[in-house]
């Protein structure tokens, strides 16, 4: 049944990517380097899999950081829920972030982090 889905999905894709040659895949839009070779599979497995998993806040955030001009730097939805499943699985209670830009890999931290947990944050001030 996923397998359908994702033809569909890929089939979808292609249509609009017929209409509108000058679209850009969603996960390029904000920089977002892939090694699945199909745009439609990797949109199927955000919109399936990733965005009904992220919680309100960061979402939020991952909409402003779209439209930020440097969008090219900030972590994905599926590398944020990848990185909250390894700090759960090393059962961390301590983290450093360096560079922070807008804090999407930051909270995703924070939110797989004990309550106990810190997390020491370092970014360079632009002026």
């Amino acid at each position: 049944m996923a397998s359908t889905a994702v033809q569909q999905t890929e089939m979808k894709a292609e249509t609009t990517k017929a209409e509108e040659p000058a679209k850009v895949a969603r996960h390029q839009e904000v920089g977002h380097k892939s090694l699945l070779q199909s745009d439609a599979l990797y949109q199927y497995i955000l919109e399936t899999s990733v965005y009904p998993r992220e919680p309100e806040p960061l979402k939020e955030l991952r909409e402003v950081t779209a439209k930020h001009p440097w969008n090219l730097m900030t972590t994905s939805a599926d590398e944020g829920q990848f990185l909250g499943l390894l700090l759960k699985l090393i059962n961390a209670k301590n983290t450093m972030e360096i560079g922070v830009y807008t804090g999407y890999s930051l909270l995703s931290t924070a939110l797989a982090l004990p309550d106990d947990g810190k997390i020491l944050a370092m970014n360079r001030a632009i002026i």
